[in-house]
This record gives C-alpha cells, structure tokens and sequence, in this order.
C-alpha cells in the first residue's frame, strides 16, 4: 500500500508541473525554416530569443530569406520566436506559456557541416509578458532599454543602404546615435529645422539588429529641445 501511495505521489508531481504549461498553437503558414552555409548572417539572431518589432523582423527576414516577400505581422498581438542551431539541421521547437513567460528550445539534429539553420515561428502574446524569462517590450527585441538624455549635434534627412537608417541621428562625444521621431510631425519639423545644430533629446536608448551594421543604436525620441 505504501507502495502504491508513493508512486502516487511522485506521479503528482511529475504531472503538476505539466498541468500549468500549456502549448501555444502555431499556425502552419507562420512558420518559417531555413538553412544557410553563410555563418556570418548568424550574428543577425536576436539575443533575446525573439522579435517584437517590425523593424527588426524586416531586417532579419531580408537577410534570412531575401528573395521572398515579407510577411506582414500584428505586433500588438504577436511575436516572432527565434530558433537556431548549428549545422544544416532541422530545428525543433515546442513554445509553451507558463503564467506569463512564453518558453520555448530550439533543438536540432546533429548533421555536421558549415553554416546554421534557423526556424521562425510566429504565436500570439495573449497575456505574456516575458519569453523565456526576458522581458517583452513593445518597439525591442526584448534586450531592454535605457532612458536617456543626450545634448549634441542632430543630422536628419539621411539614407543608407537597404534604408537602414532612421534619417535622424544626434552625435556627443565622439558617439552618434539613430532617433526615432514616429510618426510625431512636430518632431520631424523640428529635426530638420535644426539639422547640424545643437539640441537636447530625452528618450529612451535600444540596441536593435540590423543587416549592414550587427548592433544599431537608436532613441526613441521623447522630447526635443533646440538649445540657443
């Protein structure tokens, strides 16, 4: 009898832990693998494991899958799971919601040879807040931010290749920054008046991917003031 209690027991608490993970289900047509022997594209994965912006999934799908047309993602409501592994293997992945954390590894095969391959997997949010115990937060790839206040020089109306710009920078100490201004049309106003002048910004700092620069820095720009 103890016997059967104890298997009871340690049954329990095997399944108790799997009774509060649920599986999020993934639709066949938002989920993307691929493989490439180009090791240098795999510094485009984002850190954090996921994307939740669209810039940033606009700048890995162009890099990970550049003759195909971009799909287009709500954001507000979904978010991109980021699977790689090395080697030309195929990557499996199980995204589950415990409380508010999306959880998920990527797994592979073990083929040996060059490159990387990698799986995109698209789920809604619901009501989670974390994924894999990083934080979500809308506009990053779930690195975080920093709020800033920076006095410099302001440049707008510039172009790079692939668009892989804000058009907007401010540049102290030696260190130049992008600025996001929105869709704000007093702040694109008041960037253009005062190209190559002095200004003070007030934002908030975030390290976003890019494909022709790995790690690009831009402020989402709160408040501008021109200085005199």
């Amino acid at each position: 009898m103890f016997t059967r209690f104890l298997s009871a027991l340690l049954l329990s608490a095997v399944v108790a832990p799997l009774a509060i993970s649920a599986e999020l289900e993934v639709d066949p047509q938002q989920d993307w693998y691929g493989k490439t022997p180009d090791n240098s594209l795999k510094s485009l994965a984002p850190k954090s494991g996921f994307v939740a912006d669209s810039d940033a999934w606009e700048k890995l799908w162009t890099a990970w899958r550049p003759n195909e047309e971009l799909p287009k993602l709500d954001f507000d409501r979904q978010i991109v799971l980021v699977g790689v592994v090395d080697g030309p293997n195929r990557v499996m992945m199980r995204p589950t919601l415990q409380a508010d954390d999306i959880r998920f590894i990527a797994a592979g095969t073990r083929m040996a040879g060059p490159g990387f391959a990698y799986r995109l997997v698209v789920v809604d949010k619901g009501d989670a807040k974390k994924v894999n115990g990083k934080a979500i937060s809308s506009g990053s790839t779930g690195e975080g931010s920093i709020e800033v206040t920076v006095v410099g020089t302001l440049e707008s109306g510039l172009f790079a290749i692939g668009g892989e710009t804000t058009g907007a920078t401010i540049t102290a100490q030696g260190i130049t920054w992008e600025l996001d201004l929105g869709n704000d049309a007093a702040f694109r106003k008041l960037a253009e008046e005062q190209s190559g002048k002095q200004v003070k910004v007030v934002g908030s700092l975030q390290c976003k991917a890019g494909v022709e620069i790995a790690d690009r820095w831009i402020v989402t720009v709160q408040r501008i003031t021109a200085i005199d």
